[in-house]
């Protein structure tokens, strides 16, 4: 399987339990290092990022062969939490213009991959044209950022009909439940994934991070347990990786339920060590028989 993925990268600035790190963020960081480290065949990333910080992009994505797209600045994030109640975040952005605009060039170069990850932090990263120029094209989307926008330095969810409009358009596509809730206007878990599946939707994954994640896979549903970390070290990308993982696992297995497990268990080894995923497959498959 060849599979680009588009959106930012971020500069992250992460204090945990008191203790200050700086290192590289956005869903195409965690995505792409946890499908190269899964063993798929080609990964491209499409970042936008400013131009001062090309080589610091380069050499952050373990040697894949990054496609970036220079902007004003790098976007650059202020997270801070507690690894007793990781939920519980404290978080500011520094938010600039970082869209990726549905270039010919860009359209034409995207044509000769198998599957497509959109990434988006913010509402003008991948605008509604860039969807509606691929939906032939086999579209995964998996966050908050389609109705998400920068105020104040925070991040503010408004307009779910961003995201509604082009759920025509998706294969795939993931959000936690509390974006499940505030875009459907349902609450629970299975009212919410009806309501995309009702809206033209193919297939919904809703993940509740310990109480596991919920698959609506056509007309079947799937509840999928969490796994246990065998230490919690950093939830950040968590999700990320779980969509990575899950987009993976349709390589390796048949049915919904063992990609749901599959994902599952390596969002959870992703918790276990800081940064983007940095295991492989058999360590994943092993961990799973055990």
């Amino acid at each position: 399987m060849k599979i680009a993925v588009l959106g930012p990268v971020t500069k992250d600035f992460i204090t945990i339990d008191g203790k200050l790190s700086v290192q590289i963020g956005g869903i195409p960081y965690y995505v792409a290092l946890a499908l190269k480290n899964l063993g798929t065949e080609t990964i491209v990333p499409f970042v936008t990022a400013g131009r001062e910080d090309r080589g610091w992009v380069s050499e952050n994505f373990g040697g894949l062969a990054v496609r970036q797209i220079d902007v004003e600045k790098t976007l650059e994030s202020m997270i801070e939490y507690s690894s007793s109640n990781p939920d519980m975040r404290k978080s500011f952005i520094h938010c600039y213009p970082n869209t990726i605009e549905p270039a010919a060039k860009l359209l034409e170069e995207l044509e000769g991959f198998d599957h497509i990850i959109f990434g988006p932090l913010f509402h003008d990263n991948t605008p509604f044209e860039l969807f509606n120029k691929l939906k032939h094209k086999n579209l995964t989307y998996g966050n908050f950022g389609l109705f998400t926008y920068g105020e104040a330095g925070k991040f503010v969810k408004k307009n779910p009909e961003n995201l509604i409009r082009v759920l025509p358009f998706l294969k795939y596509l993931f959000l936690d439940r509390g974006e499940a809730e505030f875009v459907s206007g349902q609450v629970g878990v299975k009212e919410p994934g009806n309501f995309f599946l009702s809206q033209g939707l193919a297939n919904m994954i809703i993940t509740e991070g310990s109480k596991g994640s919920h698959l609506f896979i056509g007309a079947d549903y799937f509840k999928i347990p969490a796994f246990t970390p065998m230490r919690l070290v950093d939830t950040t990308g968590a999700g990320d990786t779980y969509l990575a993982a899950f987009i993976r696992a349709t390589e390796l297995f048949m049915e919904p339920e063992q990609q749901g497990r599959f994902a599952a268990m390596v969002a959870t080894m992703s918790l276990e060590k800081g940064g983007a995923f940095d295991s492989n497959l058999t360590t994943v498959l092993n961990r799973l028989k055990e």
